[in-house]
């Protein structure tokens, strides 16, 4: 499994243990230079980068998302997506329930001229009117955290939704040219990420919803509670011993996938609940029993610790049957009269192809 961490250019602690556990690769992306008007983001490399995965079981990679003027990619993307009420409502409401959520986009400790991170944060949380009226790409710089008046904290929110819909931007793009699959343990970036393949604002009519699979197996098999006794060589040991019953796992989860996201059937929750009863538990329960034997093995001192144990469980994510690589050309074409640089940037995707793709939630905490 290639995944794509989405959210920030980095993951903390937990959660890269947890991806060590369920990913061949891991991809992470740069933060890109997008340049406006009279403002633009600052760039920054990886954490990744500075990491060497040679000989891991595990791959590390970093990626470098497009960088430059917003006009050649970002902007009609920008505009759509701070004025659909849909995707604008999502950010609010991780800004205003959670605090990873909201620090992706003001750092609560940094000093913003006008007041510190958190300030700023408590001031747009108290406004009842950010989504008020539409917005458009003008920012005003000197203002851009100011929260003294209604008008200016809007203003530093329309700076979020962008800052958001850079990142969602880039993450498909990435996805697409890398052929991994986006994951974030952020509920918030997981529905915008599903919500930009599938809704009808950007890829027209003709979206189909089509199930993709999304697996619990390696957590119930590492759960939480346990991982967070292990380090890191620990994990890549469990997985080295473990590889072959990795690969059988991921090939039978590619198969069960490829079979659903093809199927024709009106009610696809009753033709899914099916095929994972009849196909995918008894032939996952050999890979299970395997990883766990495994993991007794080497793990054998911390698992006499552990008092609460998750079961294996299922859960589903849902993206457009078209693909990444569908949603954006969808989106591009259909601009291409008015805006021809976002068509060039996707000339290189005309033959676009139906592929199958999972998303895979990552659970980090028993009520998440």
């Amino acid at each position: 499994m290639k995944l794509l961490y989405s959210g920030s250019s980095f993951c903390n602690e937990q959660v890269l243990k947890r991806l060590l556990v369920v990913a061949d690769e891991i991809g992470f992306m740069d933060r890109p230079s997008v340049t406006f008007k009279n403002w633009g983001t600052i760039g920054h490399d990886s954490f990744a980068r500075r990491i060497d995965s040679s000989g891991s079981p595990v791959k590390i990679s970093a990626f470098k998302p497009p960088s430059g003027p917003a006009k050649f990619l970002y902007a009609p993307y920008i505009e759509a997506d701070i004025n659909n009420s849909e995707f604008a409502s999502i950010v609010l409401e991780g800004f205003r329930s959670s605090d990873d959520f909201a620090s992706k986009y003001i750092q609560f400790e940094a000093n913003y001229g006008t007041a510190k991170g958190k300030e700023i944060v408590k001031a747009l949380r108290a406004d009842t009117d950010l989504l008020s009226g539409s917005f458009d790409l003008e920012i005003e710089g000197p203002h851009m955290f100011d929260v003294s008046t209604p008008d200016r904290r809007r203003l530093t929110f329309k700076t979020v939704l962008i800052e958001a819909s850079i990142n969602v931007t880039s993450t498909l793009v990435i996805a697409e040219e890398t052929g991994t699959i986006p994951i974030s343990e952020d509920p918030y970036i997981t529905k915008l990420l599903s919500l930009r393949t599938t809704d009808s604002t950007y890829i027209g009519g003709i979206s189909r919803m089509a199930p993709f699979i999304g697996l619990d197996i390696a957590k119930a098999v590492i759960p939480d509670e346990m991982l967070k006794h292990l380090s890191v060589p620990r994990i890549l040991e469990y997985r080295k011993k473990s590889k072959d019953a990795y690969v059988g796992w991921s090939t039978e989860i590619d198969r069960v996938a490829a079979k659903i996201s093809t199927s024709n059937i009106g009610n696809l929750n009753d033709e899914i609940a099916r095929i994972i009863a009849s196909e995918l538990k008894p032939k996952i329960i050999a890979f299970k029993n395997e990883m766990c034997s495994i993991r007794d093995d080497l793990f054998a001192d911390l698992i006499k610790k552990i008092i609460t144990w998750e079961m294996p469980s299922l859960s589903l994510a849902y993206l457009a049957s078209i693909g990444f690589a569908g949603s954006l050309a969808l989106f591009a074409s259909a601009l291409a009269p008015a805006i021809p640089v976002v068509a060039d940037y996707y000339k290189k995707k005309k033959d676009i192809e139906r592929r199958n793709a999972m998303a895979y939630l990552i659970k980090l905490a028993p009520d998440s």
